[in-house]
C-alpha cells in the first residue's frame, strides 16, 4: 500500500480512481487527535452539509475486526477537515495537503476531445465543443475573480452564516485546480484542431 508522511506520521493511502484518499483514522492521526476516528467524525458530523461526494465516501474496508464501513476523504475533503480542525498541527496539515494537490495539478491526466477523422463536419463539431468549453472557462474565471474581490469584506462571513461556507471554499482552491486543468485542455486541443485543419486543407 502506498504511504505518505506528514511530519513524523506515516499515513496509508487509498487509491480511488487514481486519486489519493485517506481514511478517517489516518486524517485524525495526522491532525494529532488522541482518538483519531472520533475527532474526525465529530468535525464531519457537524459540517457534513459542506462535503460533496467528491470529498468523502463510505467504503467497505478490511480491518482487524473484519470488513467494516470506513469513511474516507479525498485531498479536497482532507483540506476541509483541516480547515475545521483547531489542533496545533491543523495549519501545517492544510499546507501539506495543498502541496500534494499542487503536484497532482502539475501532472494532470491526459484529456482529449474524442478522436475523429479528417471530415470537415467532425472538425466543426470539435470546434463547437471547444468553443463551449472556453465559454465555461470564462464563467469559472469570473466566479474566481468574484471570490478574490470578496476578500477583505464582511460578505464571506455573511454568506457562511446564511448559506454555508462550502460555496466560497469551492470558488478558491478546487476552482483554481479545475481552471488549471481546463486551461491545459484548451491549449492542447486548440493546437490539435489547428493541426487537423491543416491536414484537411492539404488533403483537399
Amino acid at each position: 500500500m502506498t504511504t505518505l508522511t506528514f511530519q513524523n506520521t506515516t499515513l496509508s493511502v487509498i487509491d480511488r480512481n487514481n486519486q489519493i484518499w485517506l481514511s478517517s483514522i489516518e486524517v485524525g492521526k495526522a491532525l494529532g487527535y488522541s482518538s483519531p476516528v472520533d475527532g474526525v467524525r465529530k468535525l464531519y458530523n457537524s459540517h457534513q452539509d459542506e462535503f460533496t461526494p467528491n470529498m468523502t465516501a463510505l467504503i467497505d474496508m478490511r480491518t482487524n475486526g473484519g470488513v467494516q464501513k470506513v469513511r474516507i476523504f479525498s485531498l479536497r475533503g482532507c483540506h476541509l477537515i483541516g480547515m475545521l480542525s483547531h489542533t496545533k498541527v491543523a495549519k501545517d496539515f492544510r499546507k501539506w495537503v495543498l502541496d500534494i494537490l499542487d503536484k497532482e495539478t502539475a501532472q494532470p491526466k491526459q484529456l482529449a476531445l474524442p478522436e475523429s477523422d479528417y471530415r470537415i463536419d467532425h472538425i466543426s463539431q470539435s470546434e463547437e465543443a471547444l468553443a463551449l468549453f472556453i465559454r465555461m472557462y470564462s464563467f469559472c474565471f469570473q466566479a474566481h475573480e468574484m471570490q478574490e474581490k470578496l476578500r477583505g469584506t464582511n460578505i464571506p462571513k455573511q454568506m457562511e452564516n446564511e448559506i454555508g461556507g462550502q460555496y466560497l471554499y469551492n470558488f478558491k482552491y478546487p476552482l483554481e485546480q479545475t481552471m488549471a486543468k481546463a486551461k491545459k485542455f484548451i491549449q492542447s486541443n486548440t493546437e490539435r484542431l489547428a493541426l487537423v485543419k491543416a491536414f484537411h486543407q492539404l488533403l483537399d
